[in-house]
C-alpha cells in the first residue's frame, strides 16, 4: 500500500468475481483506501460525493487482532465453529455445517431456523460481554476523534448500542440495506464506522458497496416514507414495519440488486486497523466468506453522531437485540418501547 497523502494502491482489480445469496456479482471493483496522512479536506470531500471512506491503520492492529482471539473463543463455547486445536486468533472453521452459525435476527427467519442454540446465545451475549464493551470503548475514542474531524461533529459520541457479526466459509452473510432503515426515528445524522476484526482477504466476505449508491438509499427512504403516512408513529420509525422485509433489508439477492440498478460493487481486501465509515442512506451488504484458509470474519459496526443534534436514541440502549422481544428475553431484558 502506498503511504502518500493521497488514494493507496487498489487493494482488488477490476474483473474480480465474489459470490453472494443468489448468484455472482460480476465486475467487482475496488473500494479506494486512504491512509491518514490524506489531508482531511480530501477525505471529507470523498466521504460527501463517494458516501464512503476506507482509511488504513486508523485503530491499532495488536487491539484488533487481541479482541478477536477473545471473541472467537467467546464464541466457540459450546458450539464447535473453531477447527479444533488451532489459535482462536486465527479463527479457522470447523467445517461443520455452516447454517448453525447464521447470526440471529432476519437472515435466520428468511432461512426458516429459530433463533436458538449456543451459538444464538452466544451471540446475543457477546454484545454485552466485558471484553467486548472495553474493546469498543478503546476504539471508539479514536473513531469517534476522526469522525468529529471527518463530520464537523460538535460532540461526537458513539452511540451504546452496536453490531458485532461474524460470518463463516459458505454462509450466506448481510443481505442489502441501508443504515438509516433502522435509524429513522432522527433525521440522517449519524455516520457508521465498520471495522474488520483481523485481516478479510477479498474473498473473505468483507462489507461491498453499491457504487454511488447514497441516492439510491434515498429515494428509497422517501418511498417507505410515503407507503407509511398512514401508520402508527412507531411503526413509522420500525425497520420491520409491514412496508419492509422481515429484516429491515431491501433485498437478500446482492447480484440481482446490483444489476437492477446497473451499479457496481466496491470491496477491498480489508486489514486489522483498518475502518470503512459510511453514510447512511449508502447502500450495502455482505459477500459469501470464501476465504482460501477457512478463516472466519468478524466485524464490528460502530454508529457515531453529534451529540448536539437530534439523533435515534433507541440506540443508547446497549444490547442490539431490544426491538425484539424473543432475543430480548434470552438477555432478560424488557424490549424497547
Amino acid at each position: 500500500m502506498s503511504t502518500t497523502a493521497t488514494e493507496t494502491a487498489p487493494s482488488v482489480t477490476t474483473g474480480v468475481n465474489l459470490r453472494a445469496y443468489g448468484g455472482e456479482l460480476e465486475n467487482v471493483k475496488p473500494l479506494p483506501a486512504f491512509t491518514l496522512d490524506t489531508p482531511i479536506e480530501e477525505l471529507r470531500r470523498r466521504y460527501e460525493e463517494d458516501g464512503v471512506v476506507w482509511i488504513k491503520g486508523l485503530i491499532s492492529r495488536d487491539v484488533v487482532n487481541r479482541f478477536r482471539k477473545d471473541y472467537l473463543t467467546f464464541m466457540n463455547r459450546g458450539s464447535e465453529m473453531l477447527k479444533p486445536n488451532t489459535d482462536p486468533e486465527k479463527g479457522i472453521f470447523s467445517g461443520n455445517d455452516w447454517r448453525d452459525y447464521i447470526l440471529p435476527g432476519g437472515t435466520r427467519l428468511a432461512m426458516g431456523l429459530k433463533d436458538e442454540g449456543p451459538f444464538v446465545d452466544n451471540a446475543i451475549a457477546s454484545h454485552v460481554a466485558p471484553f467486548y464493551m472495553q474493546f469498543k470503548d478503546k476504539i471508539g475514542k479514536d473513531i469517534e476523534a476522526f469522525a468529529a474531524k471527518l463530520c464537523g461533529f460538535q460532540d461526537s459520541w458513539c452511540l451504546p448500542r452496536s453490531l458485532l457479526r461474524c460470518a463463516v466459509p459458505g454462509a450466506e452473510s448481510t443481505p442489502v440495506h441501508y443504515d438509516q432503515i433502522f435509524l429513522r426515528a432522527a433525521p440522517p445524522t449519524s455516520i457508521t464506522a465498520w471495522v474488520p476484526i483481523g485481516d478479510i482477504e477479498i474473498e473473505g466476505g468483507g462489507l461491498i458497496y453499491l457504487d454511488g449508491s447514497q441516492d439510491i438509499g434515498r429515494k428509497y427512504e422517501e418511498d417507505f416514507s410515503r407507503l407509511s403516512e398512514t401508520l402508527s408513529d412507531a411503526e413509522k420509525i420500525s425497520a420491520v414495519n409491514q412496508n419492509m422485509n422481515a429484516g429491515g433489508w431491501l433485498d437478500r439477492n446482492s447480484s440481482k440488486f446490483g444489476k437492477y440498478w446497473g451499479r457496481d460493487w466496491l470491496v477491498g481486501a480489508y486489514e486489522a486497523g483498518d475502518v470503512v465509515l459510511h453514510n447512511p442512506f449508502m447502500v450495502h451488504a455482505g459477500a459469501m466468506n470464501e476465504s482460501k484458509t477457512g478463516r472466519i470474519r468478524v466485524s464490528t459496526d460502530l454508529r457515531f453522531v453529534d451529540k448536539s443534534k437530534p439523533y435515534d436514541e433507541r440506540w443508547t440502549i446497549a444490547a442490539f437485540s431490544d426491538n425484539d422481544p424473543n432475543l430480548a428475553r434470552k438477555l432478560n431484558r424488557k424490549p424497547a418501547a
